[in-house]
């Protein structure tokens, strides 16, 4: 059995690990790949979002899920080009160029869906409902914040997923890059 709560800053490490670990074995097995996974897609939301953002952990408090979420695009665009860019840039130009691009499609959005998304869950809490309610848990802290709109980027290969956020009621936004940009209003 698992539980949700909201995340903590002490969650950041153990955040980190499942996305390195639900992203598949090249990310697993690869040390410097797995870092620069995590840095792209886990570290800043972990870091500075813990207070809109939502874990799933199992008995013994460990990390087994995540929901984060930056409610405001522009200070991601700012703070993650700042801090987060010139570390993974570190690891290879191709990345930190990679990790420069990254904001865009929150840019060209974000005037009518502010927050982002990333969710990942381990393979054996998988298909149990957990990603329904962790969506659930972030919608209403949105709601709450009277947040307008929300959206995410997932891999146009992982059909799972995007069935997943259409039956939760996201639209998609763009199909550029191999990348299906989707989004949700709020209000």
């Amino acid at each position: 059995m698992a539980t949700i709560r909201k995340m903590r800053p002490d969650d950041l490490k153990q955040v980190e690990y499942v996305c390195r670990m639900t992203a598949g074995p090249t990310f697993q097995n690869d040390p410097v790949l797995g870092y620069r996974l995590a840095r792209m897609f886990s570290t800043y939301y972990a870091r500075e979002c813990y207070d809109s953002s939502f874990v799933l952990v199992d008995d013994n408090d460990t990390v087994v899920g995540y929901i984060l979420c930056e409610p405001n695009y522009k200070r991601f665009h700012k703070v993650f080009r700042k801090v987060d860019v010139p570390e993974i840039k570190k690891l290879d130009k191709k990345s930190g160029k990679q990790a420069w691009l990254f904001p865009i499609p929150y840019d060209i959005f974000g005037w009518k869906y502010p927050a982002h998304l990333h969710i990942d869950i381990m393979d054996e809490y998988q298909n149990q409902g957990y990603g329904a309610k962790l969506m659930d848990a972030l919608f209403e802290e949105l709601k709450a914040r009277k947040v307008k709109g929300i959206m995410l980027q997932a891999h146009l290969s992982n059909e799972g997923a995007i069935r997943f956020y259409k039956r939760l009621g996201f639209k998609m936004l763009s199909t550029k890059l191999e990348t299906a940009t989707m989004a949700k209003n709020l209000r």
